[in-house]
């Protein structure tokens, strides 16, 4: 068990990385809406507002990748690997859609509604973060059988 909380929690904090970046990359492309910016409402209740707000909800944003690589760690390993990319696209695309519909049924202020953007780039990140998790965490367990 041990294994499977370390190996989900890295794959999680790695996958969380390659995701943010698409995040940060999306940013500059047009859309307003980071990442962080969940995590410091759920935080501080608010958008961030220093730049030690923006650094404390970005760790905050992948220590919550990392919890939920543990989950998904859990379950891959429960169901067997086979697939595990198909599984990390679905995983992540059903954490986005139940982070989405938990900020709306909670009115959490400014994240109840989004534009197009921010949505297709959200989107686009959780499929990143679910074949990141994936391949991660599949690297990892063939490492260990070796």
């Amino acid at each position: 068990m041990k294994d499977r909380v370390s190996a989900g929690f890295i794959g999680g904090i790695i996958a969380g990385i390659a995701m943010n970046i698409v995040d940060y990359i999306s940013y500059y492309v047009g859309d307003r809406e980071h990442l962080y910016d969940w995590a410091a409402i759920v935080i501080f209740g608010k958008l961030p507002a220093s730049f030690g707000e923006i650094i404390f909800a970005q760790i905050s944003q992948l220590f919550f990748a990392g919890l939920l690589g543990i989950l998904f760690s859990y379950f891959l390993l429960r169901l067997t690997s086979v697939n595990y990319l198909l599984k990390g696209w679905i995983y992540g695309l059903a954490a986005w859609f139940f982070i989405y519909a938990l900020a709306i049924i909670f009115r959490l202020p400014d994240l109840e509604t989004h534009s197009l953007g921010s949505v297709v780039s959200h989107f686009i990140s959780a499929s990143i973060y679910g074949l990141a998790l994936g391949e991660t965490l599949h690297r990892i367990n063939n490492n260990v059988k070796s």
